[in-house]
């Protein structure tokens, strides 16, 4: 899909801001159109004309380069610059005829981005221009790189390496969800984690770009949790208890009083299981109740102080047994009673490994009970690998098409909602909250918490250092390899290119949201972009604004949504090749969407559908720089 432009074409920094955008040194080309007493003289840059005082009378009609010069009395000195003797009737030439007073006429890329400049009508320095030039050839993507100069200059910002390096990233349009799965994986993969690792990892988690990588690992600890939840219903446990039979993870068969009794009667000669305290507790109570279960410990009372002790370590861990207990006369105890205490300590011990999902080999931990739970290696991958399908199918097929029963069903369904499906598309509130949280897991919030929060108090709420942005330039002080901190700078540049173009422009506020959204089987970027403006006492304007949402989809590919509102009157386009299949399908909600609308006092003009490819001027577009042509928000390109 081509790109689509709204608005008018852009101007440049000089014809938007005029002759006081100009600074001491800057290099333009122009045209004297009249000549005025005492050296004064109309300049002409680009449309834009403005009044000068010259260095020396210059003839009208000519076009030469000039250099501004400290203002004398408020008022705009210009000083024409004396080059070598180049053609300069053509772009090319003035081209050429700048780079060769740099001392560069033997570049081809000085000259390219000569052409670009002046094509560009942007203003120029030595300075400027040596250091755009360095960075445009250290860049991977110089095409790319052109029209970040153009963005820097119109809105602004420092010409510095940080700010084209983050611009850059971000036009280059690299989908954010596979660069966020290429880093998880990277760090999965690593040997020895630290904890900044485990940390981010955490964070890319509940950033839920993983997909079906990220279900393949933990959709069988769902299922456990599900199991062992004290908070899930009796419905929930037994469809989850059942489910962990169709992936052969449990026996099929079995009851879970029978699974538990198999585990006690294992315990006294399972060797071998990985060192973990958790583990090691849980092994040795289940020892305990073994014994228990023979009457070989007494009464029951006992039994369940001992086992209090052992999983609130106030024993130690192998410890033999008091001699009280062990002479206590013998009593039977209820095999029920048993498979109860069992079963509560299993629930201790996989949320003890479960917890504190920050913590260094966490999942590894979980992973660890859950080969004690079943020694047999394959047989676990491969049950890993059916809850994952089940997961996944219980999302994409409608659920008669599967054979599980309803407490089963209820399950996937939990499993699929509350861990990989971050947004429900079918509740608004439920899109505002979750847009939020991942918003925040960015730490787009990073610069505004360091400068209006105490050192004493980020500490006490690490929250806003325990994100994204922060957790990647702890990342890239690490001895890492070279790969991971690549690909760390990558996204860092991303997430502060965000921040750059999510800004305020006079009355104007701008914002761009990219985020990367897992639905369920399939995982892809939203990208929204919003401009407004502020009322006089600072709040936003209801009564206009523009939103351009973007976003792929597995079935209808790429959609942009343009919402304009202008005094309460909302006119929303649909920009997709299926221009035909989406008008249809969409007819029956706009009524509702009419009615919703009137409810909180807006007005929908129309809703229009629009195929890309009659939009295109000879087969392209311009590039992707949001905010960067207009300055305003009457005009935004957007590249689809």
């Amino acid at each position: 899909m081509q790109s689509i432009t709204s608005g008018q074409p852009a101007a440049s920094p000089v014809e938007t801001l005029g002759a006081a955008s100009l600074k001491n040194g800057q290099i333009l080309f122009g045209k004297v159109n009249k000549v005025f007493p005492n050296r004064m003289a109309e300049v002409q840059i680009g449309d834009q004309k403005m009044i000068a005082t010259l260095d020396i009378p210059l003839r009208t009609g000519e076009r030469y380069w000039f250099q501004v010069e400290q203002p004398i009395e408020g008022k705009l000195v210009l000083r024409a610059l004396e080059l070598p003797d180049v053609n300069y009737a053509n772009l090319k030439g003035a081209a050429a005829q700048l780079t060769a007073h740099f001392g560069m006429n033997s570049d081809p890329a000085a000259a390219k981005l000569a052409e670009y400049f002046l094509k560009n009508r942007l203003p120029i320095t030595k300075e400027t221009f040596q250091s755009a030039l360095q960075w445009l050839k250290a860049a991977d993507s110089p095409e790319a790189g052109l029209p970040i100069f153009k963005t820097m200059f119109i809105q602004q910002f420092p010409i510095v390496k940080e700010v084209f390096d983050a611009l850059l990233a971000q036009a280059k349009g690299a989908p954010f969800h596979k660069q966020l799965t290429s880093l998880q994986q990277q760090l999965q993969a690593m040997g020895e984690k630290t904890i900044t690792t485990v940390k981010l990892m955490a964070v890319l988690d509940r950033l839920q770009i993983a997909g079906r990588s990220q279900i393949q690992q933990t959709g069988l600890q769902q299922l456990v949790t599900s199991w062992l939840d004290p908070d899930s219903t009796a419905e929930m446990k037994s469809g989850a208890f059942s489910l962990l039979q169709k992936t052969g993870f449990i026996p099929k068969g079995l009851t879970e009083a029978f699974f538990l009794n198999n585990l006690m009667d294992g315990a006294q000669a399972r060797t071998g299981f990985p060192d973990n305290p958790a583990i090691d507790k849980f092994h040795h109570g289940l020892q305990m109740l073994s014994r228990a279960k023979d009457g070989s410990l007494g009464e029951l009372e006992k039994v369940e102080i001992k086992l209090q002790r052992l999983m609130n370590d106030i024993d130690q861990v192998g410890a033999k047994m008091p001699a009280e207990i062990q002479q206590v006369q013998k009593k039977s105890i209820s095999s029920e009673k048993i498979s109860s205490l069992s079963f509560h300590m299993l629930v201790d011990a996989f949320t003890e490994v479960a917890s504190g999902r920050t913590a260094v080999g966490a999942n590894t931990a979980v992973d660890d009970l859950l080969a004690y739970l079943n020694g047999d290696k394959q047989l676990v991958a491969a049950a890993k690998g059916k809850a994952a399908e089940m997961i996944l199918q219980s999302d994409t097929q409608q659920p008669e098409a599967l054979s599980l029963r309803n407490n089963e069903k209820l399950v996937l369904a939990h499993v699929m909602e509350a861990e990989y499906q971050a947004v429900n598309f079918t509740n608004g509130a439920s899109v505002a909250f979750q847009l939020k949280e991942l918003t925040k897991l960015l730490g787009l919030q990073l610069e505004h918490a360091l400068i209006n929060q105490s050192a004493a108090n980020l500490e006490e709420n690490p929250q806003e250092m325990e994100t994204l942005k922060p957790l990647l330039l702890k990342l890239l002080n690490e001895q890492l390899p070279a790969g991971i901190k690549e690909l760390a700078e990558q996204i860092l540049n991303r997430i502060t290119a965000q921040q750059i173009l999510s800004q305020e422009n006079g009355p104007l506020q701008n914002l761009l949201l990219t985020l990367p959204l897992n639905l369920g089987h399939a995982q892809t970027d939203l990208t929204l972009q919003w401009s407004g403006r502020k009322m006089k006492d600072g709040n936003i304007d209801p009564d206009f604004c523009r939103v351009l949402f973007y976003l792929e989809l597995e079935g209808i590919k790429e959609t942009v949504i343009d919402m304009h509102v202008q005094k309460r009157v909302i006119n929303v386009t649909v920009i997709n090749e299926q221009v035909a299949h989406m008008e249809g399908a969409a007819n029956r909600y706009v009524n509702l969407l009419r009615g919703n609308l009137e409810k909180m006092d807006y007005r929908l003009s129309g809703v229009s559908f629009v195929n890309p490819k009659h939009e295109r001027i000879g087969g392209k577009g311009p590039k992707f720089n949001p905010f960067s042509e207009t300055g305003s928000y009457s005009g935004v390109d957007i590249r689809i």
